[in-house]
């Protein structure tokens, strides 16, 4: 009896139960919308935000630490940015400090700005900005002077040297004399670039990131070590 009641039940309600099943399945359908749309949503939010990842290095002198550089790197897209700080201080004869803030963009590998401030013992020592045009390249100093530099374009920078081992690369843009150097290829893994001033940087690469820079000045020679990325 009961079969033949749930029988004739269907018959009668077939319409309403037909729309029921449909609502349940279009609400279905739309949970499942609202998902993929979330998981889109948030992929799309993590590259508009971009990538980063941080290297920190320890500055010795005499086997004894004296500062810290920390390198912030970004990709967001196309756009690469690499923001460089650092902190040293030493004694010799009275105590030494120096800060450095360097910063450099690259949009479709092609350096598009850069800049540096550097300061010692509280005073300013360095400021300049350089920036893109449509052949060359803008320097401004001091935050007034403005001077051209004829190079149509600027591939690898100073910071680079940090975070990519540069095979392939002739020569590498340097924000404190604002003029490209060459990057001398000594051995497997070992580079050296010597500046306009006579003083020269030798770096050691493992797994294509820079472990060991050696630091040759006339009155300061320094190690700096690679101490975690993250």
């Amino acid at each position: 009896m009961i079969p033949v009641l749930i029988i004739l039940y269907l018959k009668k309600n077939r319409q309403q139960l037909k729309t029921s099943c449909l609502n349940l399945l279009l609400h279905k359908f739309s949970i499942i919308k609202i998902l993929v749309l979330l998981t889109a949503c948030v992929a799309i939010g993590r590259a508009a935000i971009g990538q980063t990842r941080h290297y920190q290095y320890e500055v010795k002198k005499g086997g004894s630490a004296i500062g810290e550089i920390n390198i912030t790197h970004t990709v967001a897209g196309s756009v690469n940015s690499l923001l460089l700080v650092s902190d040293i201080r030493y004694r010799l004869l009275f105590l030494f400090t120096a800060k450095s803030k360097e910063e450099v963009v690259f949009t479709n590998g092609v350096m598009t700005y850069s800049s540096i401030y550097r300061e010692q013992n509280g005073d300013k020592k360095i400021q300049a900005k350089t920036r893109k045009g449509l052949s060359s390249y803008i320097i401004e100093k001091d935050d007034s002077k403005k001077n051209e530099l004829n190079i149509p374009a600027i591939y690898f920078h100073t910071i680079s040297l940090y975070i990519t081992e540069p095979a392939g690369y002739r020569a590498v843009y340097i924000d404190k004399f604002q003029q490209l150097v060459n990057i001398q290829n000594i051995s497997a893994h070992h580079y050296k670039v010597v500046f306009p001033d006579g003083n020269y940087n030798e770096y050691f690469y493992q797994d294509g990131v820079c472990k060991t820079v050696k630091v040759s000045q006339s009155f300061f020679n320094a190690e700096i070590e690679l101490k975690k990325i993250y």
